[in-house]
């Protein structure tokens, strides 16, 4: 059983009285139903997401006959202790190996889906309600007291999350390195957000970057640019309330800024790399950018219709596969990630105009998407996330 592996001695105690159980649960059904699943508490964005997906469920079901079972892993590493401990208030997770036991052999017994709990990582269906992941007033008021000493809370600030490969090496065991491998794709170069952070400050806004783990620093000559992951004046309580109470989250696609989605916050999504994703975890007022892919032996980019045509670039479920296309990712430019921000920036603040030219490629896009991904379309539930308009300009060819 691929869940009941590496049993110790106390497993092997458990594993039938786990069973037993098991089968009472399906003996139980047409009293209660009761159901199970491990909660994703080693990832900050499935974290967040699937927690609110549930409640938002549990809220509009209100089904009196089910008893549902989170639990996690005695030995799992939290991503982040303060956020876990906000969702506990919310949903009972059980810290116990005799329920993981009982979870695994529900998955072997006849029916196994009735009995494990439903919650996609499916953001779009939490926009209409993205104010109610907040933090209570007092929690509020301790983290500003604390970040006075690196940020103005006077100037609105956005925050920066560009992911790179520390945080993953970092928490991920040794066994684990094929999944670093597979996401390499998300790792990107700080520098690159440089003249955008710059850009932004020279407006008198506050470029916060943010992060757990990072392998450099982000050096810039105004005080406005706040290194905060690499001050050593960051907490887990300090990212949930910069991500809740910025005024903008840009992003190459991170745990944190789905905490920033569902308290209300645009967002700019740059390096955007698995084309599917924009239907599940985008909200329609997020502007982003994608990666672009192209011929390793010809130096031929791809048009985005000829990319949609492989499943592995529609899904980008495995890095490796796209590598053994023969292909390469092509990562946003300096300049193409200023022009996003700006864009979201302006939106955000209703100063935006969209002129025929903007329109008309946005329209060009969703077409071709539309045509890959029909099923995606009652996904949109409040309209559709831009595509920056600057960058669809500047690659025509890429919509030919």
């Amino acid at each position: 059983m691929r869940r009941l592996k590496k049993l110790t001695l106390q497993d092997l105690l458990l594993v039938v009285p786990a069973l037993l159980v098991a089968i009472l649960v399906r003996v139980l059904r047409p009293v209660v139903t009761i159901r199970f699943r491990n909660f994703p508490a080693d990832e900050l964005g499935p974290m967040t997401v699937v927690s609110q997906n549930y409640l938002r469920d549990k809220e509009s079901q209100k089904r009196s006959r089910q008893v549902d079972f989170w639990y996690i892993k005695p030995s799992v590493r939290i991503s982040n202790e303060y956020l876990f401990g906000l969702i506990e208030l919310q949903i009972r997770i059980y810290r116990s190996r005799f329920i993981e036991l009982v979870a695994a052999w529900s998955e072997k017994l006849p029916g196994p889906s009735i009995h494990r709990i439903q919650s996609e990582l499916l953001i779009t269906q939490l926009e209409n309600i993205s104010g109610k992941f907040r933090l209570s007033q007092s929690a509020r008021d301790s983290s500003k007291e604390y970040l006075c000493q690196i940020i103005d809370p006077k100037k609105e600030f956005v925050i920066l999350m560009v992911r790179d490969s520390a945080y993953k090496n970092g928490v991920f065991q040794p066994n684990s390195q094929s999944r670093n491998d597979k996401e390499n794709y998300r790792n990107h170069d700080i520098n690159d957000y440089l003249p955008m952070a710059e850009k932004l400050a020279s407006m008198g806004v506050q470029v916060v970057r943010t992060g757990a783990k990072v392998e450099r620093e982000f050096v810039s000559m105004s005080p406005l640019v706040i290194d905060y992951a690499s001050s050593g004046k960051r907490t887990e309580a300090a990212d949930i309330y910069l991500a809740s109470e910025c005024a903008m989250c840009i992003s190459t696609t991170s745990g944190l800024d789905h905490v920033a989605a569902m308290s209300g916050k645009p967002r700019v999504i740059t390096n955007q790399g698995p084309f599917e994703q924009v239907s599940r975890l985008f909200y329609s007022t997020d502007v982003f950018t994608m990666q672009r892919f192209v011929e390793r032996s010809s130096g031929r980019l791809l048009t985005l219709s000829e990319s949609l045509q492989f499943a592995e670039i529609r899904n980008l479920d495995w890095y490796h596969k796209v590598i053994d296309r023969g292909l390469d990712f092509v990562r946003n430019t300096p300049e193409e990630i200023l022009e996003a921000s700006l864009e979201g920036w302006q939106r955000s603040k209703g100063q935006w105009v969209d002129s025929p030219e903007g329109l008309e490629l946005q329209a060009k896009y969703w077409h071709i998407y539309d045509t890959f991904f029909p099923e995606h379309k009652d996904r949109f539930l409040n309209g559709r996330p831009h595509v920056g308009t600057s960058f669809l300009r500047n690659n025509k060819s890429w919509l030919a």
